[in-house]
């Protein structure tokens, strides 16, 4: 939920930096198709989770640059980076029809490694309008054609790197610009289920995880008893995965979790969900002025239930019973309500 908050925070209208949340999108892409940057795919599909975590980290800022300035920032690689991703942005003017370029203020960007002494220039495309420049692989040099740039280093040696921006040209100054810069690992990171979820046996659900890389595979489990024992879902899931569809076990537990491995790195569920079944066959008995009789099939291993009225947004709880039925208060004979009847376990 926090973390909700922080990316709706800086996607909002109110946030005036709407630029930083562009370039924090697009540094966090996934990358698909063309390696690198291309002109199908652009940096890849948005990964969210990415982007939230840039956010949570602070690892983004803005200033601005004027004709033929130079500024530096200094950021710290950590040890066990896997690839280091850093990202310029600026919110260009718009030029004029005639002009032979769309840019007006151009900025460039080059990442330097202090030790060995290493530069490294964005990724720039060949935009020549044949087939084969459009599709060509992405190759470092100076960008003078677009508004945003991107730098990615694998295996980057840990230690000190300086983001330079320059203000190669810069006719309507001062130019407020963004720079946002990742540290990827060989973390795994379970994205669903997260716990409090409520699963059905014998549906299929959708297991979700987040990981940079695509050199080893992945395994699955799933624990019914709060990670106490652990059941195979699949043992060698291809590399490039990131999703995998699981039909939910005939158990029922309110202490299920699943846990994703790649190598010597995991992940588990951060909560416990629930698996058991969902009534069927709801049906009001009575109904008096005030109140009614709900009525439903019982469900097997299910310790009690609740049933739900539809307020004003959400559905609200208004009364639990042991049985499969339940005399439910607050009703107006001229209103129509939406009713709802979950079943409840053992610990959740």
């Amino acid at each position: 939920r926090d973390r909700y908050q922080a990316f709706k925070t800086l996607n909002s209208g109110a946030n005036p930096n709407g630029g930083l949340m562009k370039a924090i999108l697009m540094n966090g892409c996934d990358d698909i198709g063309n390696i690198g940057p291309d002109f199908t795919h652009g940096y890849g599909r948005v990964n969210a989770l990415n982007s939230v975590k840039t956010i949570e980290a602070g690892n983004y800022l803005s200033t601005t640059i004027t004709q033929t300035t130079t500024n530096n920032h200094t950021i710290v690689v950590p040890t066990g980076t896997k690839q280091l991703r850093v990202m310029l942005y600026w919110t260009d003017y718009e030029s004029s029809p005639t002009s032979g370029s769309a840019l007006v203020n151009d900025l460039n960007m080059q990442v330097k490694q202090s030790s060995p002494v290493t530069t490294y220039n964005p990724w720039i495309l060949d935009p020549t309008p044949f087939a084969a420049n459009l599709s060509a692989l992405a190759v470092r040099g100076i960008d003078n054609l677009n508004n945003s740039e991107q730098v990615t280093i694998d295996n980057p040696v840990a230690g000190t790197y300086t983001i330079s921006i320059n203000g190669f040209s810069v006719p309507q100054g001062p130019q407020e610009y963004f720079v946002t810069y990742m540290f990827l690992d060989d973390a795994v990171t379970l994205t669903y289920p997260m716990g409090g979820e409520g699963f059905v046996p014998g549906e299929q659900e959708i297991i979700r995880w987040d990981a940079y890389g695509s050199t080893s595979t992945f395994a699955l489990e799933y624990s019914t008893n709060n990670g106490s024992n652990w059941n195979s879902i699949a043992s060698s899931i291809n590399a490039v995965d990131r999703s995998y569809i699981w039909t939910v076990p005939s158990v029922v537990t309110g202490q299920a979790l699943v846990r994703v491995t790649r190598g010597s790195s995991n992940d588990v569920s951060d909560a416990n969900f629930t698996i058991v079944g969902i009534p069927q066959n709801i049906s009001v008995a009575w109904a008096c002025p005030d109140s009614i009789k709900l009525t439903w099939n019982a469900v097997a291993g299910a310790t009690g239930y609740e049933v739900s009225k539809l307020g004003s947004m959400y559905m609200d709880s208004i009364g639990r019973s042991s049985t499969n039925s339940c005399v439910v208060y607050g009703f107006n004979p001229n209103l129509s309500y939406w009713l709802s009847v979950k079943s409840l376990t053992t610990n959740n």
